[in-house]
């Protein structure tokens, strides 16, 4: 990522906070006017609904349980499984190491937010 362009959240995507305050994602109400798109964490479009309401379940449907998940990254040709290791809203710092083991180094991949199409469940 060096030399990238750093990533401005778009001031019309309004955040949307867990209870304990932890962002889960956000309500873009502009991009498919009328209708709201719910954004997940990861920077990712989701369907458009009709209503404030439902664009919050959405997004606390999904919460953060995908940090918990394996996800495919394509680079080079190839597809390496990786996890979310640490989520910031510039850049997101993947890692090949699939669990918090100490023995399990891995590798980290920084990628920049949002999340590119490269990175896809696994």
């Amino acid at each position: 990522m060096a030399g990238a362009e750093v990533y401005v959240i778009p001031e019309q995507w309004i955040p949307h906070r867990r209870e304990d305050g932890e962002l889960i994602g956000w309500i873009d109400m502009t991009a498919a006017a009328p209708l709201l798109v719910p954004i997940d964490r990861l920077g990712r479009p989701l369907d458009p609904v009709e209503h404030w309401h439902r664009a919050e379940e959405v997004l606390e449907g999904i919460g953060l349980r995908f940090l918990m998940e394996r996800f495919l990254f394509g680079e080079d040709g190839a597809q390496t499984v990786v996890r979310i290791a640490h989520l910031y809203e510039d850049r997101i710092v993947l890692s090949t190491a699939l669990t918090d083991a100490i023995e399990e180094v891995g590798r980290e991949i920084v990628v920049p937010f949002p999340a590119p199409s490269t990175l896809r469940p696994a």
